[in-house]
């Protein structure tokens, strides 16, 4: 299986990227996101990939990051979602605001997303709203623009306890002005949440 490419960049389109490895071209399917953080072509650059195979085609998706490519792993599992819709749900949304709508359950959001239509939607924030909190790699996505460990640990530490996200940010968000240090901030965020 194909796992990486590492090469100069020949070739980049707004859905496939073609990258030279030592004399080989592989040309990778990838999202407008992708797309976005591309080099310019005769750069160096690499992509993180899935191979796709299927009964009659084989093909290589490629992605900017490993967090990117777990994303579209999660979302070709939910029934009618193929690598076309998958890619190009990352490509309608950053990555931030596609784990926040799957972990919000925000069905007006997602179906903005080309092809993705009131009933699909709702599918993914149901097979996929409750697996968001397991990704590896993305928990500094969601609600921390910055990546803030601080704030990504109290939101650990409430949702493995077993609160909702939804209920969990407004009271993460409260919290975010004084900063406590994390076991105090835990105290206050439970006694906001037993309220």
């Amino acid at each position: 299986m194909i796992g990486r490419l590492r090469g100069e960049l020949i070739q980049k389109l707004p859905n496939l990227a073609l990258v030279e490895c030592g004399g080989v071209g592989y040309a990778a399917a990838i999202s407008l996101s992708t797309y976005g953080l591309l080099p310019e072509a005769g750069s160096q650059v690499v992509l993180h990939t899935e191979l796709l195979v299927r009964e009659n085609e084989i093909g290589l998706l490629g992605f900017a990051s490993p967090q990117e490519r777990e994303l579209y792993r999660m979302l070709v599992k939910v029934d009618g979602v193929g690598p076309k819709m998958a890619l190009a749900a990352l490509g309608a949304l950053s990555l931030e605001d596609l784990v926040q709508a799957l972990r919000g359950r925000d069905v007006k959001t997602l179906t903005r997303i080309p092809g993705v239509g009131k009933k699909t939607a709702e599918k993914m924030c149901f097979e996929l709203s409750e697996k968001m909190g397991g990704l590896t790699g993305l928990d500094g996505l969601v609600g921390t623009p910055s990546g803030d460990p601080w704030e990504g640990s109290l939101r650990s530490a409430l949702t493995n306890l077993g609160f909702k996200e939804e209920m969990v940010l407004p009271v993460v968000a409260e919290l975010r002005a004084s900063k406590p240090a994390l076991p105090e901030a835990i105290r206050q965020a439970l006694k906001a949440l037993q309220r």
